[in-house]
């Protein structure tokens, strides 16, 4: 049947009344995608507010070790001593003086004409590092310079292979990895004619760091040193002249900056929440959310755990409260630098028992436990977060499966209509020639008679 609306045979316009009727038909459609919208918003929401967690761990995270918690810098009179804290440091000055900085061994080969051409070599490079077991690389007649770089650097031994152009020739470079006197190595040649085995071919030996701090004598096998100095690292650089003085003093300001960054992502994260559900008269942004308990639980719990008491304080400083770091009543948080700056100079180590978590120190500091805290919301499929993001998922998917079984149905819906109508529009014409032909046939036999109609 050929489907044609319009109301051409009945005079009825067929085609307003279909689009009347699925008009109404598709309401529930309309109100399905208008679901699906504040289903998928508030997955969103809840995603960002995960990451508002995260971020507070993150930040928390940088006030959770002694090391973090240190309120300390260190200082270097000349940039051949780079000082940087790194662990329990204290106040305190250094004189150090660099003699010599730790090297790695360089040898270099013959000079070659070409890096490409077969050398005609057959025999065993035997590379061995300090009391290590050697390694062999072996060399064949059709391997070239850039070959045998290459099998030296794939040896897994701990040494680099290049190729130097010195202008009139190439020459194979081979440095060791590591630094330090322990790393020198020896290259045996058997069978081939490199020029790498030979004491001339050593151009760079392998030697330790050689400094003093305070006049004491010092060696160390990388110009990275830790463990000399408490509580630094220090970065040799280069020989001095004279002695560089390292510093080491008290810094509050890089301690302040990561208390504000913990107080900016807790605001944060408060932030979010509280559109997410609605707080006291505001509504929520997505009613999905309204009072969502999820958010509400994950919030409280971390609040708690910032208000609270700190277990294994006493004195003065036994919570954040009482450093400067308050819960406002919104919920946010507020960090007062003045009364934090009074407490560190009071008593630094217990205003650090708030933080921090060391068994050396005796302190299980709330950071540790805030941190563990937010794994437990977001992370695993049981956790409260996870949970209502893998909940408004399959929510998602479910009302994408309805909406695609009510778009076939009022597909189906529309024909069926735009099928009846046509059906009728043919009828009704049929019923409107009959009835014109009627007319036309009495009006006829009344004018034959002389009847007037």
């Amino acid at each position: 049947m050929t489907i044609s609306l319009g109301g051409i045979g009945s005079g009825i316009d067929t085609g307003a009344l279909v689009d009347g009727l699925m008009g109404a038909a598709r309401l529930p459609l309309s109100q399905l995608d208008a679901r699906k919208r504040f289903i998928d918003g508030a997955s969103t929401t809840i995603s960002t507010f995960s990451s508002r967690l995260s971020a507070l761990k993150t930040a928390a995270l940088a006030l959770s070790t002694t090391v973090g918690f240190s309120a300390f810098s260190a200082s270097s009179s000349d940039a051949a001593v780079v000082a940087s804290v790194t662990g329990g440091a204290s106040t305190a000055s250094y004189a150090v003086e660099v003699n010599a900085l730790a090297r790695a061994q360089k040898n270099r080969s013959d000079v070659f004409a070409s890096p490409t051409s077969a050398l005609g070599m057959e025999g065993t490079l035997s590379l061995q590092i300090g009391a290590g077991d050697p390694t062999d690389i072996t060399v064949t007649a059709t391997d070239t310079l850039t070959d045998i770089a290459n099998k030296i650097g794939g040896s897994g031994a701990r040494v680099t292979a290049s190729l130097m152009n010195t202008g009139s020739g190439y020459r194979l470079l081979v440095h060791g990895r590591d630094s330090g006197a322990e790393n020198a190595f020896t290259m045996t040649e058997t069978g081939t004619t490199l020029g790498l085995g030979g004491l001339g071919s050593r151009y760079e030996t392998a030697q330790d760091a050689s400094f003093t701090v305070d006049g004491i004598a010092v060696t160390s096998k990388t110009n990275q040193v830790s463990g000399v100095v408490p509580g630094l690292t220090l970065a040799l650089t280069k020989v001095t002249t004279s002695p560089a003085t390292v510093g080491v003093a008290g810094d509050t300001n890089q301690l302040k900056s990561k208390v504000q960054a913990l107080v900016t992502a807790y605001n944060a994260m408060v932030s979010t929440a509280r559109s997410a559900t609605g707080f006291g008269s505001t509504k929520a942004d997505n009613p999905v959310l309204a009072g969502d308990r999820s958010v509400r639980e994950s919030l409280a719990r971390v609040s708690r755990l910032v208000g609270d008491a700190v277990p294994g304080t006493s004195g003065r400083y036994t919570t954040l409260a009482s450093v400067g770091i308050t819960l406002k009543r919104d919920g946010t948080m507020s960090f007062d630098n003045t009364k934090m700056e009074t407490a560190l100079a009071a008593d630094a180590a217990g205003v650090a028992k708030l933080f921090v978590t060391d068994a050396g120190i005796g302190s299980s500091g709330v950071m540790k436990k805030l941190m563990t805290a937010i794994d437990s919301l977001v992370l695993g499929a049981t956790s409260p977060v996870q949970a209502r993001l893998d909940a408004l998922s399959s929510q998602s998917v479910a009302l994408t499966k309805s909406r695609e079984r009510l778009v076939l149905r009022l597909e189906a819906y529309e024909t069926q209509l735009k099928k009846q109508f046509t059906v009728m529009d043919q009828v009704v014409s049929k019923y409107n020639a009959l009835s014109g032909a009627g007319a036309n046939i009495t009006a006829a036999g009344n004018a034959a008679t002389g009847i007037r109609s």
